[in-house]
């Protein structure tokens, strides 16, 4: 199936900021992604085409208030004028080594108490490795409902 993008927006066009410069605001439903992306005129109508070196359509910038309502990061492609879709999919470890300044094989004690006390380490180790996760991004397959998308669009009018 084709990309299917549906502009709602409360305002009657782009709204003048200053003298070349117009603001539109709105949600787009992608009800149908397809990674073939297909221009959306709900939103590119409003912004001046052509004699504009370096923005496509007249827009500046297109930015998505955080996530779809169905969970997916949507970013606005200014080549194809419709916005690319992803999803985390794979969570990777990243090591942070911490060095703790003393010989290595000590034990890890820590002070306790609470408070500051219990932060500070009363013997330690040569480092200490830390895991934490990091998201890689990829695209959303064909035919997936993105759902809502929230989003500002500044241009020239």
């Amino acid at each position: 199936m084709a990309y299917v993008a549906t502009v709602t927006t409360p305002m009657n066009g782009a709204e003048r900021i200053s003298r070349s410069l117009g603001i539109l605001a709105g949600k787009v439903n992608v009800s149908s992604y397809n990674t073939t992306l297909i221009e959306i005129t709900g939103i590119t109508r409003y912004f001046k085409t052509g004699g504009i070196a370096g923005f496509t359509s007249g827009i500046i910038s297109v930015a998505c208030e955080g996530f779809s309502s169905n969970g997916y990061d949507a970013r606005w492609n200014p080549t194809d004028k419709a916005f690319d879709c992803y999803y985390v999919r794979n969570i990777a470890a990243v090591s942070i080594p911490v060095d703790s300044n003393v010989g290595a094989g000590a034990a890890m004690l820590f002070g306790s108490g609470g408070g500051a006390a219990a932060l500070h380490a009363t013997s330690a180790v040569g480092s200490i490795t830390m895991t934490v996760a990091a998201g890689a991004s990829l695209e959303v397959a064909n035919d997936v409902d993105i759902g809502d998308i929230t989003f500002i669009a500044v241009g020239f009018i």
